[in-house]
Protein backbone atom coordinates (compact mmCIF):
# COMPACT_ATOMS: atom_id res chain seq x y z
CA UNK A 1 0.00 0.00 0.00
CA UNK A 2 1.70 3.21 -1.29
CA UNK A 3 1.66 6.35 0.84
CA UNK A 4 0.23 7.01 4.00
CA UNK A 5 -3.56 5.72 3.75
CA UNK A 6 -6.47 7.47 5.69
CA UNK A 7 -8.58 4.58 6.18
CA UNK A 8 -5.77 3.04 7.76
CA UNK A 9 -4.78 6.37 9.82
CA UNK A 10 -8.00 6.09 11.45
CA UNK A 11 -8.18 2.78 12.22
CA UNK A 12 -5.10 3.11 14.07
CA UNK A 13 -6.52 6.33 15.47
CA UNK A 14 -9.47 4.77 16.31
CA UNK A 15 -7.08 1.87 18.28
CA UNK A 16 -5.64 3.64 19.61
CA UNK A 17 -8.25 5.97 21.44
CA UNK A 18 -10.07 2.60 22.15
CA UNK A 19 -7.02 1.59 24.20
CA UNK A 20 -7.02 4.20 26.36
CA UNK A 21 -10.77 4.58 26.76
CA UNK A 22 -10.17 1.38 27.84
CA UNK A 23 -7.57 1.51 30.55
CA UNK A 24 -9.13 4.76 31.87
CA UNK A 25 -12.54 2.41 32.27
CA UNK A 26 -10.76 -0.16 33.68
CA UNK A 27 -9.16 2.14 36.61
CA UNK A 28 -13.03 3.51 36.87
CA UNK A 29 -14.86 0.10 36.95
CA UNK A 30 -12.14 -1.13 39.53
CA UNK A 31 -12.94 1.48 41.77
CA UNK A 32 -16.38 1.50 41.37
CA UNK A 33 -16.69 -2.52 41.44
CA UNK A 34 -14.41 -2.51 44.70
CA UNK A 35 -16.52 -0.01 46.37
CA UNK A 36 -19.93 -1.61 45.40
CA UNK A 37 -18.71 -4.92 46.60
CA UNK A 38 -17.55 -3.42 50.30
CA UNK A 39 -20.71 -1.95 50.25
CA UNK A 40 -22.40 -5.51 50.05
CA UNK A 41 -20.35 -6.82 52.42
CA UNK A 42 -20.43 -3.99 54.78
CA UNK A 43 -24.24 -4.57 54.77
CA UNK A 44 -23.78 -8.36 55.45
CA UNK A 45 -21.43 -8.02 58.28
CA UNK A 46 -24.36 -5.44 59.70
CA UNK A 47 -27.17 -7.66 59.59
CA UNK A 48 -24.91 -10.47 61.01
CA UNK A 49 -24.01 -8.20 63.78
CA UNK A 50 -27.49 -7.14 64.51
CA UNK A 51 -28.43 -10.72 64.62
CA UNK A 52 -25.99 -11.28 67.46
CA UNK A 53 -26.86 -8.18 69.63
CA UNK A 54 -30.37 -9.42 69.62
CA UNK A 55 -28.97 -12.57 71.08
CA UNK A 56 -27.30 -10.73 73.64
CA UNK A 57 -30.16 -8.40 74.39
CA UNK A 58 -32.84 -11.45 74.86
CA UNK A 59 -30.44 -13.96 76.20
CA UNK A 60 -27.31 -11.93 77.85
CA UNK A 61 -23.29 -12.14 77.61
CA UNK A 62 -23.82 -16.16 77.94
CA UNK A 63 -26.52 -16.89 75.91
CA UNK A 64 -24.41 -14.19 72.85
CA UNK A 65 -21.53 -16.51 73.50
CA UNK A 66 -23.49 -19.34 73.02
CA UNK A 67 -24.79 -17.76 69.60
CA UNK A 68 -21.02 -17.12 68.67
CA UNK A 69 -19.99 -20.64 69.45
CA UNK A 70 -22.79 -22.27 67.43
CA UNK A 71 -21.82 -19.84 64.57
CA UNK A 72 -18.64 -21.10 64.64
CA UNK A 73 -19.17 -24.25 64.69
CA UNK A 74 -21.36 -24.03 61.47
CA UNK A 75 -18.40 -22.87 59.70
CA UNK A 76 -20.44 -19.75 58.49
CA UNK A 77 -18.87 -17.42 55.63
CA UNK A 78 -17.94 -14.91 58.79
CA UNK A 79 -15.60 -14.92 61.54
CA UNK A 80 -17.35 -13.80 64.80
CA UNK A 81 -15.19 -13.35 68.22
CA UNK A 82 -16.65 -12.36 71.70
CA UNK A 83 -14.06 -10.30 73.30
CA UNK A 84 -13.70 -9.95 77.71
CA UNK A 85 -12.69 -6.70 79.33
CA UNK A 86 -9.52 -7.82 78.99
CA UNK A 87 -9.04 -8.53 75.35
CA UNK A 88 -8.98 -12.10 75.69
CA UNK A 89 -11.54 -13.86 73.66
CA UNK A 90 -14.15 -15.99 75.08
CA UNK A 91 -16.14 -17.41 72.48
CA UNK A 92 -15.75 -17.98 68.40
CA UNK A 93 -12.76 -17.46 66.28
CA UNK A 94 -10.34 -14.79 64.53
CA UNK A 95 -7.88 -15.84 62.55
CA UNK A 96 -5.37 -14.20 65.11
CA UNK A 97 -5.39 -12.01 67.46
CA UNK A 98 -7.26 -8.91 66.75
CA UNK A 99 -7.30 -5.37 69.14
CA UNK A 100 -10.49 -4.48 71.02
CA UNK A 101 -12.27 -1.82 67.90
CA UNK A 102 -15.16 -0.23 67.83
CA UNK A 103 -17.02 0.73 64.34
CA UNK A 104 -15.93 -0.70 60.71
CA UNK A 105 -11.80 -0.68 60.24
CA UNK A 106 -10.10 -2.60 57.74
CA UNK A 107 -6.81 -4.74 58.77
CA UNK A 108 -4.28 -5.55 56.35
CA UNK A 109 -3.05 -9.07 56.08
CA UNK A 110 -0.01 -10.78 57.31
CA UNK A 111 1.76 -13.66 56.85
CA UNK A 112 -1.05 -15.82 59.01
CA UNK A 113 -4.03 -13.84 58.31
CA UNK A 114 -5.89 -12.51 55.35
CA UNK A 115 -7.67 -9.04 54.76
CA UNK A 116 -10.16 -8.27 56.87
CA UNK A 117 -13.06 -6.06 56.86
CA UNK A 118 -14.13 -5.81 60.99
CA UNK A 119 -16.63 -4.22 62.81
CA UNK A 120 -16.79 -4.14 66.10
CA UNK A 121 -18.90 -3.02 69.11
CA UNK A 122 -18.78 -2.45 73.00
CA UNK A 123 -20.73 -4.08 74.79
CA UNK A 124 -22.30 -3.61 78.60
CA UNK A 125 -19.63 -4.66 81.09
CA UNK A 126 -16.58 -4.14 78.83
CA UNK A 127 -17.24 -7.05 76.26
CA UNK A 128 -16.60 -6.50 72.72
CA UNK A 129 -18.50 -8.13 70.05
CA UNK A 130 -16.00 -8.63 66.48
CA UNK A 131 -17.74 -9.66 63.21
CA UNK A 132 -15.14 -9.31 60.22
CA UNK A 133 -14.96 -10.59 57.03
CA UNK A 134 -12.14 -11.68 54.14
CA UNK A 135 -11.76 -9.43 51.56
CA UNK A 136 -9.91 -11.59 49.62
CA UNK A 137 -12.49 -12.46 47.15
CA UNK A 138 -13.75 -9.01 46.94
CA UNK A 139 -10.18 -7.70 45.56
CA UNK A 140 -10.40 -10.65 43.57
CA UNK A 141 -13.84 -10.09 41.98
CA UNK A 142 -12.97 -6.16 41.11
CA UNK A 143 -9.69 -7.20 39.93
CA UNK A 144 -11.63 -9.35 37.73
CA UNK A 145 -14.21 -6.90 36.42
CA UNK A 146 -11.25 -4.49 35.82
CA UNK A 147 -9.78 -6.41 33.25
CA UNK A 148 -12.90 -6.68 31.05
CA UNK A 149 -12.36 -3.28 29.91
CA UNK A 150 -9.14 -3.83 28.78
CA UNK A 151 -9.50 -6.81 27.26
CA UNK A 152 -12.17 -5.93 25.58
CA UNK A 153 -10.36 -2.92 24.29
CA UNK A 154 -7.26 -4.74 23.01
CA UNK A 155 -9.79 -6.87 21.09
CA UNK A 156 -11.66 -3.94 19.53
CA UNK A 157 -8.38 -2.17 18.68
CA UNK A 158 -6.77 -5.46 16.79
CA UNK A 159 -10.07 -5.93 14.96
CA UNK A 160 -10.07 -2.09 14.16
CA UNK A 161 -6.62 -2.20 12.86
CA UNK A 162 -8.09 -5.58 10.77
CA UNK A 163 -10.50 -3.67 9.68
CA UNK A 164 -8.16 -0.43 8.73
CA UNK A 165 -6.01 -2.67 6.52
CA UNK A 166 -8.93 -3.75 4.85
CA UNK A 167 -10.60 -0.66 4.32
CA UNK A 168 -7.67 0.85 3.30
CA UNK A 169 -7.09 -1.82 0.51
CA UNK A 170 -10.34 -1.52 -1.18
CA UNK A 171 -10.20 2.49 -1.03
CA UNK A 172 -6.57 2.48 -2.26
CA UNK A 173 -8.21 0.15 -5.72
CA UNK A 174 -11.00 2.53 -6.47
CA UNK A 175 -8.92 5.56 -5.86
CA UNK A 176 -6.60 4.39 -8.18
CA UNK A 177 -8.98 3.32 -10.70
CA UNK A 178 -10.75 6.79 -10.08
CA UNK A 179 -6.82 8.48 -10.47
CA UNK A 180 -6.34 6.81 -13.72
CA UNK A 181 -9.59 8.23 -15.10
CA UNK A 182 -8.75 11.37 -13.65
CA UNK A 183 -5.36 11.37 -15.42
CA UNK A 184 -6.24 10.85 -18.55
CA UNK A 185 -9.00 14.35 -18.39
CA UNK A 186 -5.66 15.97 -17.43
CA UNK A 187 -4.33 14.51 -20.58
CA UNK A 188 -7.02 15.74 -22.87
CA UNK A 189 -9.61 12.42 -22.79
CA UNK A 190 -12.70 14.09 -21.59
CA UNK A 191 -14.74 11.39 -22.92
CA UNK A 192 -13.64 9.38 -19.48
CA UNK A 193 -15.40 8.87 -16.42
CA UNK A 194 -15.28 7.46 -13.19
CA UNK A 195 -16.18 3.87 -13.08
CA UNK A 196 -18.88 2.85 -10.43
CA UNK A 197 -19.02 0.28 -8.05
CA UNK A 198 -22.44 -0.02 -8.32
CA UNK A 199 -22.72 -0.33 -4.67
CA UNK A 200 -24.57 3.12 -4.59
CA UNK A 201 -22.48 4.17 -1.59
CA UNK A 202 -21.41 7.63 -0.72
CA UNK A 203 -17.87 7.39 -2.96
CA UNK A 204 -20.63 6.05 -6.04
CA UNK A 205 -22.80 9.22 -5.25
CA UNK A 206 -19.71 11.47 -5.26
CA UNK A 207 -18.45 9.76 -8.26
CA UNK A 208 -22.04 10.41 -10.19
CA UNK A 209 -21.49 14.19 -9.22
CA UNK A 210 -17.80 13.66 -10.28
CA UNK A 211 -19.03 12.12 -13.89
CA UNK A 212 -21.51 14.94 -14.30
CA UNK A 213 -18.97 17.91 -14.10
CA UNK A 214 -16.62 16.25 -16.22
CA UNK A 215 -20.09 15.96 -18.54
CA UNK A 216 -20.05 19.33 -18.03
CA UNK A 217 -16.66 20.37 -18.71
CA UNK A 218 -16.35 18.49 -21.70
CA UNK A 219 -20.00 19.86 -23.09
CA UNK A 220 -18.57 23.59 -22.37
CA UNK A 221 -15.42 22.96 -24.05
CA UNK A 222 -17.00 21.42 -27.20
CA UNK A 223 -19.35 24.75 -26.96
CA UNK A 224 -16.20 26.65 -26.92
CA UNK A 225 -14.10 24.62 -29.99
CA UNK A 226 -17.70 25.22 -31.99
CA UNK A 227 -18.23 29.03 -30.96
CA UNK A 228 -14.12 28.95 -32.03
CA UNK A 229 -14.90 27.43 -35.53
CA UNK A 230 -18.01 29.90 -35.91
CA UNK A 231 -16.24 33.06 -35.37
CA UNK A 232 -13.14 31.68 -37.49
CA UNK A 233 -16.14 30.69 -39.93
CA UNK A 234 -18.20 33.67 -39.59
CA UNK A 235 -15.88 36.58 -39.33
CA UNK A 236 -13.34 35.80 -41.79
CA UNK A 237 -15.88 36.97 -44.63
CA UNK A 238 -16.36 40.47 -43.57
CA UNK A 239 -12.68 40.63 -42.64
CA UNK A 240 -11.64 39.38 -46.51
CA UNK A 241 -14.07 41.52 -47.43
CA UNK A 242 -12.48 44.43 -45.68
CA UNK A 243 -9.01 43.50 -46.78
CA UNK A 244 -9.95 43.01 -50.31
CA UNK A 245 -11.77 46.24 -49.91
CA UNK A 246 -8.77 48.45 -48.57
CA UNK A 247 -6.08 46.60 -51.00
CA UNK A 248 -8.14 47.52 -54.60
CA UNK A 249 -8.88 51.08 -52.87
CA UNK A 250 -4.64 51.08 -52.41
CA UNK A 251 -3.82 49.80 -55.57
CA UNK A 252 -6.28 52.49 -57.20
CA UNK A 253 -5.54 56.05 -58.31
CA UNK A 254 -5.93 58.47 -55.22
CA UNK A 255 -9.79 59.92 -55.51
CA UNK A 256 -11.32 62.09 -52.84
CA UNK A 257 -14.88 60.78 -53.72
CA UNK A 258 -13.89 57.02 -53.84
CA UNK A 259 -11.93 57.06 -50.94
CA UNK A 260 -14.79 58.51 -48.79
CA UNK A 261 -16.98 56.11 -50.20
CA UNK A 262 -14.12 52.74 -49.78
CA UNK A 263 -14.02 53.96 -45.96
CA UNK A 264 -17.45 54.06 -45.19
CA UNK A 265 -17.84 50.57 -46.61
CA UNK A 266 -14.87 49.42 -44.47
CA UNK A 267 -15.95 51.42 -41.73
CA UNK A 268 -20.09 49.11 -41.89
CA UNK A 269 -17.81 46.52 -42.34
CA UNK A 270 -15.86 46.90 -38.86
CA UNK A 271 -19.10 48.32 -37.41
CA UNK A 272 -20.68 44.57 -38.42
CA UNK A 273 -17.52 42.78 -36.79
CA UNK A 274 -17.83 44.72 -33.61
CA UNK A 275 -21.42 44.03 -33.22
CA UNK A 276 -20.69 40.41 -33.66
CA UNK A 277 -17.89 41.02 -30.65
CA UNK A 278 -20.46 42.62 -28.71
CA UNK A 279 -23.12 40.33 -28.85
CA UNK A 280 -20.47 37.71 -27.75
CA UNK A 281 -19.52 39.35 -24.58
CA UNK A 282 -23.29 40.17 -23.81
CA UNK A 283 -24.24 36.53 -24.11
CA UNK A 284 -20.91 35.82 -22.58
CA UNK A 285 -21.98 37.55 -19.59
CA UNK A 286 -25.52 36.42 -19.51
CA UNK A 287 -24.26 32.43 -19.11
CA UNK A 288 -21.39 33.09 -16.64
CA UNK A 289 -24.30 34.04 -14.12
CA UNK A 290 -22.59 37.21 -12.66
CA UNK A 291 -25.55 38.91 -13.58
CA UNK A 292 -27.30 37.56 -11.55
CA UNK A 293 -25.84 39.75 -8.50
CA UNK A 294 -26.90 42.70 -9.98
CA UNK A 295 -30.47 42.10 -10.44
CA UNK A 296 -33.22 44.39 -9.28
CA UNK A 297 -37.38 44.70 -9.93
CA UNK A 298 -38.33 45.29 -13.43
CA UNK A 299 -41.72 46.71 -14.90
CA UNK A 300 -42.09 44.20 -17.48
CA UNK A 301 -44.96 45.71 -18.78
CA UNK A 302 -43.55 49.44 -19.19
CA UNK A 303 -40.53 47.57 -20.43
CA UNK A 304 -42.25 45.98 -23.43
CA UNK A 305 -44.36 49.21 -24.07
CA UNK A 306 -41.36 50.84 -24.58
CA UNK A 307 -39.42 48.60 -26.65
CA UNK A 308 -43.14 48.28 -28.80
CA UNK A 309 -42.80 51.75 -29.04
CA UNK A 310 -39.60 52.35 -30.51
CA UNK A 311 -40.00 49.08 -33.15
CA UNK A 312 -43.25 50.09 -34.05
CA UNK A 313 -41.60 52.81 -36.98
CA UNK A 314 -38.86 50.16 -37.98
CA UNK A 315 -41.20 47.17 -38.46
CA UNK A 316 -43.60 49.96 -40.37
CA UNK A 317 -40.45 50.74 -42.61
CA UNK A 318 -40.23 47.39 -43.47
CA UNK A 319 -43.41 46.74 -44.54
CA UNK A 320 -44.50 44.70 -41.08
CA UNK A 321 -47.31 45.95 -38.92
CA UNK A 322 -46.48 45.50 -35.28
CA UNK A 323 -49.46 44.68 -32.47
CA UNK A 324 -49.17 44.31 -28.68
CA UNK A 325 -51.33 42.41 -25.78
CA UNK A 326 -49.22 43.57 -23.04
CA UNK A 327 -50.80 42.59 -19.68
CA UNK A 328 -50.16 45.47 -16.55
CA UNK A 329 -48.33 45.09 -13.74
CA UNK A 330 -46.33 42.51 -14.82
CA UNK A 331 -42.53 42.53 -13.01
CA UNK A 332 -39.71 40.10 -12.52
CA UNK A 333 -36.27 41.05 -10.63
CA UNK A 334 -34.01 40.69 -13.38
CA UNK A 335 -31.82 42.60 -15.67
CA UNK A 336 -33.59 45.36 -17.28
CA UNK A 337 -30.70 45.89 -20.28
CA UNK A 338 -30.68 42.27 -20.62
CA UNK A 339 -34.36 41.77 -21.09
CA UNK A 340 -34.62 44.99 -23.29
CA UNK A 341 -31.96 43.64 -25.76
CA UNK A 342 -33.58 39.92 -25.81
CA UNK A 343 -36.76 41.20 -26.45
CA UNK A 344 -35.50 44.18 -29.62
CA UNK A 345 -33.90 40.82 -30.35
CA UNK A 346 -36.93 38.70 -31.08
CA UNK A 347 -38.85 41.97 -32.76
CA UNK A 348 -35.59 42.43 -35.66
CA UNK A 349 -35.66 38.54 -35.88
CA UNK A 350 -39.15 38.66 -37.00
CA UNK A 351 -39.08 41.94 -39.15
CA UNK A 352 -35.89 40.09 -40.60
CA UNK A 353 -37.20 36.54 -41.37
CA UNK A 354 -40.89 36.69 -40.64
CA UNK A 355 -44.38 37.54 -42.39
CA UNK A 356 -45.95 40.84 -42.62
CA UNK A 357 -47.83 40.70 -38.93
CA UNK A 358 -45.48 40.27 -35.68
CA UNK A 359 -47.47 40.53 -32.45
CA UNK A 360 -45.77 41.14 -29.10
CA UNK A 361 -47.46 39.46 -25.75
CA UNK A 362 -46.85 39.33 -22.17
CA UNK A 363 -48.87 37.24 -19.79
CA UNK A 364 -48.49 36.88 -15.89
CA UNK A 365 -45.54 34.67 -14.78
CA UNK A 366 -44.22 36.01 -16.25
CA UNK A 367 -44.50 34.94 -20.16
CA UNK A 368 -43.02 37.09 -22.99
CA UNK A 369 -44.60 35.48 -26.96
CA UNK A 370 -43.69 36.94 -30.51
CA UNK A 371 -45.23 35.25 -33.06
CA UNK A 372 -45.47 35.88 -36.92
CA UNK A 373 -47.29 34.43 -40.07
CA UNK A 374 -43.83 33.95 -41.94
CA UNK A 375 -42.44 30.64 -43.02
CA UNK A 376 -41.28 29.73 -39.44
CA UNK A 377 -38.71 27.43 -38.66
CA UNK A 378 -38.67 23.79 -39.44
CA UNK A 379 -39.20 21.75 -36.19
CA UNK A 380 -35.51 20.20 -36.78
CA UNK A 381 -33.84 23.18 -36.98
CA UNK A 382 -35.14 25.35 -33.91
CA UNK A 383 -32.73 24.15 -31.39
CA UNK A 384 -29.48 24.76 -33.47
CA UNK A 385 -30.82 28.72 -34.05
CA UNK A 386 -30.00 29.54 -30.79
CA UNK A 387 -26.63 28.20 -31.00
CA UNK A 388 -24.30 30.86 -31.88
CA UNK A 389 -23.84 32.42 -35.69
CA UNK A 390 -26.13 29.59 -36.71
CA UNK A 391 -27.76 30.46 -39.44
CA UNK A 392 -30.84 28.85 -41.97
CA UNK A 393 -29.57 28.09 -45.21
CA UNK A 394 -32.28 30.69 -46.78
CA UNK A 395 -31.41 33.50 -44.10
CA UNK A 396 -27.55 33.28 -45.20
CA UNK A 397 -28.51 36.23 -47.62
CA UNK A 398 -29.72 38.49 -45.74
CA UNK A 399 -27.84 40.69 -42.90
CA UNK A 400 -27.36 39.75 -39.08
CA UNK A 401 -24.45 37.76 -37.40
CA UNK A 402 -26.76 34.36 -36.11
CA UNK A 403 -26.63 35.79 -32.41
CA UNK A 404 -29.91 37.33 -31.97
CA UNK A 405 -31.83 33.87 -30.69
CA UNK A 406 -28.11 33.00 -29.28
CA UNK A 407 -28.40 36.34 -26.62
CA UNK A 408 -32.26 35.42 -26.13
CA UNK A 409 -31.77 32.38 -25.20
CA UNK A 410 -28.48 33.09 -22.87
CA UNK A 411 -30.98 36.33 -21.38
CA UNK A 412 -33.34 33.40 -20.87
CA UNK A 413 -31.14 31.09 -19.10
CA UNK A 414 -29.83 34.34 -16.93
CA UNK A 415 -32.93 34.43 -15.66
CA UNK A 416 -33.55 30.88 -14.54
CA UNK A 417 -35.86 30.30 -17.80
CA UNK A 418 -35.83 28.90 -20.72
CA UNK A 419 -36.48 30.28 -24.75
CA UNK A 420 -38.60 27.72 -26.74
CA UNK A 421 -39.80 28.08 -30.70
CA UNK A 422 -43.21 27.01 -31.18
CA UNK A 423 -45.43 26.72 -34.68
CA UNK A 424 -47.23 29.90 -34.76
CA UNK A 425 -51.32 30.02 -34.62
CA UNK A 426 -53.17 28.16 -37.57
CA UNK A 427 -49.87 25.82 -38.17
CA UNK A 428 -48.17 28.79 -39.59
CA UNK A 429 -45.41 30.92 -38.93
CA UNK A 430 -43.42 31.09 -35.13
CA UNK A 431 -43.87 31.61 -31.88
CA UNK A 432 -40.97 32.50 -29.74
CA UNK A 433 -41.74 31.82 -26.14
CA UNK A 434 -39.76 33.46 -23.38
CA UNK A 435 -40.62 31.91 -20.61
CA UNK A 436 -39.56 33.72 -17.04
CA UNK A 437 -41.41 31.81 -14.48
CA UNK A 438 -39.21 30.73 -11.53
CA UNK A 439 -38.64 27.32 -11.59
CA UNK A 440 -39.50 26.85 -15.39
Amino acid sequence: MRGSSFALRAATASAVVMLVLSLLGSGWGWLRAEAALRQQLDLAIAAEADGFLREYEEFGLRGLALAVEAYTRRRGPLFVALLGPDGRPIAGRIPEALPALRGFANLPGTGERPSLRVLGGNLPGGATLLVAADLTPVDRAASALAWTPPIAGGVAAVLALLLGFIAAGRMEQRLASARTAALGVMEGDLTRRLPLSGRGDEFDRLTTTFNALLGRIEALMQAQRQVTDDIAHDLRSPLSRLRQLLEGALASPRDAARDAEVMERALAELDSVLASFAALLRIARAESGVLREGFSPVDLSTLLTECAEVMEAVAEEAGHSLTREIAPGVSMAGDAGLLRQAVVNLIENAITHGGPRITLRLRPGPVIELEDDGPGIPEAEREAVTRRFHRLDRSRSTPGTGLGLALVAAAAKAHGGTLRLETGAGGKGLRAVLDLRPGN
